[in-house]
């Protein structure tokens, strides 16, 4: 139970919201014929990304990756064999 005194106040978030739909209630009771409601919805719609180019580097990336695994894991083995051999 909460002390005496101290108050819940919601977020800052809670206050523009509804703020904002006392706002278009208001519009839409002063015009009354305009279509508030699909507002929204009727924005262009954006530009389509290009994704090609992030999924080539994606691929370099990748070959890279394994090219310097193989690399490293080869040089692990040569590195035994050697020791192994006594050098």
């Amino acid at each position: 139970m909460p002390e005496k005194g101290t108050q819940h106040q919601p977020p800052l978030i809670v206050h523009l919201v509804k703020n904002r739909e006392e706002q278009l209630a208001a519009e839409a009771q002063k015009n009354p014929e305009a279509d508030h409601g699909l507002q929204f919805f009727t924005r262009q719609p954006t530009q389509r990304v290009d994704f090609e180019p992030i999924m080539e580097w994606v691929g370099v990336f990748f070959r890279v990756f394994w090219l310097s695994l193989f690399s490293g894991s080869f040089l692990l083995v040569w590195v035994f064999a050697l020791k192994l051999a006594g050098y």
